[in-house]
């Protein structure tokens, strides 16, 4: 991760005062998780046991901290953060274009969370993966279904090709994002009274809120992409 290596991911946030955080975030070659320097020395917050989701499979013997919070932790240590409602401008910046948008700062760091959350190797945030690696900045609620409603689909197809008796439906992203929303909950205990950390735990009830029922969006949202395939 030198300073001279193009990030896979650059955060930049303007306020209007013109002071420039800039988040960069590299994916490690072989596993495409976020990666860490390993000098870097997580906050308490960041270990597993600090409110621990009630669904993790982990062990703190084989991980001390959180696979998404160490690397949260990271994202945001670069940083102190304003109110969350503030105004900034944001730039995100890959190597294959740049996203740019007038807008608060929640919304902008509830995308950098999500971001993290889906290149992290958190068990229920694996199948996420693939819209990290496509990440949309500042997706809304209609963007953020078709897209992962695409990418599950996908996903159950290729299943298919090897075990035909598969069906074709969206039961894991179902499963995936009742999985998300315990994160998000845990997430905004860890945040909770950490000192500057008021915008990102808006952030994270702010993302929660796209990441509602999926059984919901599926009945209002369905409607909306039959139309869009001129199929009612």
């Amino acid at each position: 991760m030198s300073q001279n290596t193009p990030a896979d991911f650059e955060y930049l946030i303007t306020d209007n005062a013109g002071r420039e955080t800039r988040i960069p975030l590299y994916m490690d070659a072989a596993t495409r998780d976020l990666a860490v320097p390993h000098r870097f020395e997580p906050p308490d917050w960041a270990r597993l046991d600090h409110h621990q989701c009630r669904h993790c499979p982990l062990r703190i013997e084989d991980h001390p901290y959180c696979p998404v919070a160490l690397r949260l932790a990271w994202a945001f240590s670069q940083t102190e953060w304003g109110d969350s409602y503030d105004d900034i401008h944001l730039d995100v910046v890959t190597p294959a274009r740049r996203y740019t948008a007038r807008t608060s700062l929640q919304r902008a760091l509830g995308s950098l969370f999500g971001l993290v959350c889906s290149l992290s190797p958190c068990p229920h945030t694996l199948p996420l993966r693939p819209m990290g690696i496509f990440h949309l900045p500042l997706a809304d609620e209609s963007e953020t279904f078709f897209r992962a409603a695409s990418v599950f689909l996908l996903h159950r197809y290729l299943q298919r090709e090897q075990d035909p008796s598969l069906s074709l439906d969206l039961s894991l992203m179902e499963h995936t994002y009742d999985n998300l929303r315990e994160i998000n909950r845990s997430f905004a205990a860890r945040l909770r009274g950490v000192h500057g950390a008021e915008a990102a735990t808006n952030a994270i009830i702010l993302l929660d809120m796209l990441t509602r029922d999926v059984a919901f969006q599926l009945e209002e949202q369905m409607p909306h992409l039959r139309r869009l395939f001129s199929m009612q």
